[in-house]
């Protein structure tokens, strides 16, 4: 069953890719150079990407010194409250949400490259968000809905 999400995040048959992220998460910014290539492939091809930072300490003069470091090719906002992770009912940093239309069709990891705490491969088996935009730009609904992510819990 799919979830109907608030008017707030509705767009007509729009794909919006929303990335959860924090700054002192080593896994989040890890995952810079891999979400900076998603962008450069999917934001030509209509899909909206944003980062949200659901980091109730962070000022956005923090935020705007992290960008200077890590030079993110996609768009970024604070998100103090959670009110967004909450909304698309993410719970860790880094997660990735994928909307269609005003509907979630994927929650869940970047790529499979974290297994556990503490192990990862040197290169990812699985790239889910790339899957599930490929399927979804082809007119196909995606084959997962929701996969299990590893980072740092967002409070």
């Amino acid at each position: 069953m799919l979830l109907t999400l608030p008017l707030t995040l509705r767009a007509v048959d729009s794909i919006r890719l929303y990335v959860f992220l924090a700054t002192a998460c080593p896994i989040s910014n890890r995952y810079i150079p891999e979400l900076n290539r998603i962008a450069a492939t999917y934001q030509p091809k209509g899909v909206r990407i944003q980062a949200c930072f659901p980091e109730s300490d962070l000022t956005q003069q923090a935020l705007d010194a992290w960008a200077r470091e890590y030079k993110p090719a996609f768009a970024f906002k604070l998100d103090p409250h959670a009110v967004q992770a909450h909304e698309l009912r993410a719970t860790l940093t880094p997660e990735a949400v994928i909307v269609q239309g005003g509907r979630l069709v994927y929650r869940g990891r970047i790529d499979d490259r974290y297994v556990s705490w503490g192990k990862s491969r040197p290169q990812p088996a699985r790239r889910d968000v790339v899957k599930v935009l490929d399927e979804l730009l082809a007119g196909r609904s995606p084959a997962a809905r929701f996969t299990k992510a590893w980072g740092c819990v967002i409070e």
